[in-house]
């Protein structure tokens, strides 16, 4: 079924369209080549050191679709929005998901990253998951936002619970969203 509504073309705020599709093995470089774009403050708050091609290229070695569901967003032949659905399969929490996506840089403030958000949120329900999640660093603001208009909800803040890539202390942000009702 993953398969069957892909590729799907969205129009953003601005007029411009992307693809979203789930991606695929052929997708290891330019997926290093999106996170390339990246600045030094976007990575502050990613989990993992994306400008590390070794670690980029071990994602490709075992994709598992059920285990985590990455969306990308192209436009051409160009990465410019990768979402993702991590889910815990066999796990106490396996009705529940957390959604991570990024945005290239010329990409945000369009619409993208709720697109992005949508598209995972509509897999999780076709999934039948139950709960998503989703953790922001309390200074994306922008982020906070468009999930709130997703309606997910803030369940805590805990002060100084991360550190970014710089070493400052951050507060976490956790918001979750019921999908099952």
């Amino acid at each position: 079924m993953l398969f069957e509504r892909y590729p799907k073309e969205v129009e953003l705020q601005d007029g411009s369209r992307v693809v979203l599709r789930p991606m695929i093995r052929d997708d290891e470089d330019p997926l290093i080549d999106f996170f390339a774009t990246l600045t030094d403050r976007d990575r502050l708050y990613l989990r993992n050191d994306v400008s590390n091609a070794r670690l980029i290229r071990s994602w490709f070695e075992n994709i598992d679709y059920k285990r985590v569901l990455p969306i990308l967003a192209v436009s051409g032949k160009r990465i410019v929005g990768n979402g993702t659905l991590h889910r815990r399969p066999f796990s106490w929490m396996k009705h529940i998901a957390e959604i991570r996506i990024v945005i290239s840089p010329d990409h945000r403030k369009k619409g993208l990253a709720r697109a992005l958000a949508k598209e995972l949120i509509d897999n999780a329900i076709d999934e039948e998951l139950d709960k998503l999640t989703a953790d922001f660093a309390a200074e994306q603001k922008t982020a906070l936002k468009v999930f709130s208009r997703l309606g997910f909800k803030k369940e805590a803040t805990m002060k100084n619970y991360v550190t970014d890539a710089a070493g400052n202390r951050c507060d976490l942000v956790v918001m979750t969203k019921d999908i099952s009702e």
